[in-house]
């Protein structure tokens, strides 16, 4: 709904620039041929033309022109997938967050990549979904994406003795009540506590998401020649085929992802500092 009041906002001036909105699907048509002149990317206009489908429900079948140049220009723009995050990523950011005693936020990072967690999933997580021991954990995922689609409660497990370690001292540090959410703060938070690690490491070339700490875990296991079967029961993803392609997807990016000599080394320096044996499957 945030997104939606956002894009929508965004062609009220438009629309309200115009005597008369007699021809409203014309005009929208007008207004995206205008993003796209300016290189506007094509989730806006996603946004914009749901948007005005969830305020005004009263055009339901009017922007028809509007929605067949939208998909024209989806099918000729390529989609800003999140590049997977690698291992030696993922362990640095863990171990720089771990020295600065941010362990929610390394937690957080930690099972986002071992469990391939949604953001959303992971923005949700609650000490009362935790069932955690030495050896093993589970994570019980109460408002997935595919859960909620067929009304059945997911989970996820945590078999990496070192996630498991940094899960169990979160715990320890927190006085949890039982709702009280892992991540205590706002999403915005994490995504800009995110960032800042990318500044640290001087790696925002890559272009690195929350969401790409799904993707990069999903990706390493391939890498490490993990069954493409079990890697999608891991992801909770219904369809092989949907799966294959983003795991090849993800995997194809991998070489892409070229930091500079000077920054790979202080990448490895923090590296080091998590076991060897981190995230291994």
């Amino acid at each position: 709904k945030s997104r939606y009041e956002v894009a929508v906002g965004r062609i009220l001036p438009f629309l309200e620039s115009h005597d008369s909105l007699h021809d409203l699907d014309g005009v929208v048509c007008d207004w995206i041929e205008l993003e796209w002149s300016k290189g506007e990317a094509v989730n806006s206009i996603a946004d914009c033309l749901s948007g005005l489908h969830f305020f005004w429900p009263e055009i339901k079948g009017i922007l028809r022109q509007a929605w067949k140049m939208f998909r024209a220009w989806r099918r000729i723009e390529s989609p800003q997938r999140a590049p997977p995050m690698t291992l030696l990523l993922a362990k640095a950011v863990i171990a720089r967050a771990v020295e600065l005693k941010d362990i929610a936020f390394a937690a957080l990072f930690s099972i986002g990549f071992h469990c391939m967690l949604r953001t959303g999933e992971l923005m949700e997580i609650q000490y009362k979904d935790l069932e955690l021991s030495s050896s093993v954990g589970i994570i019980t995922l109460m408002s997935s994406k595919s859960g909620l689609r067929t009304g059945t409660e997911e989970a996820v497990s945590i078999r990496d003795s070192f996630v498991l370690n940094i899960l169990n001292t979160l715990v320890c540090l927190q006085c949890q009540f039982r709702g009280q959410k892992l991540w205590p703060y706002s999403a915005q938070h994490f995504r800009n506590q995110f960032e800042n690690y990318m500044r640290y490491f001087r790696i925002q070339h890559l272009k690195m998401k929350p969401y790409s700490l799904r993707r990069g875990g999903a990706t390493f296991l391939l890498q490490e020649g993990t069954p493409i079967d079990v890697i999608l029961l891991r992801g909770r993803w219904r369809s092989l085929g949907v799966a294959r392609l983003y795991l090849e997807d993800g995997l194809a990016q991998v070489p892409q992802l070229r930091v500079p000599d000077n920054d790979k080394l202080r990448l490895q320096k923090y590296a080091e500092q998590c076991p060897a044996t981190a995230f291994r499957p």
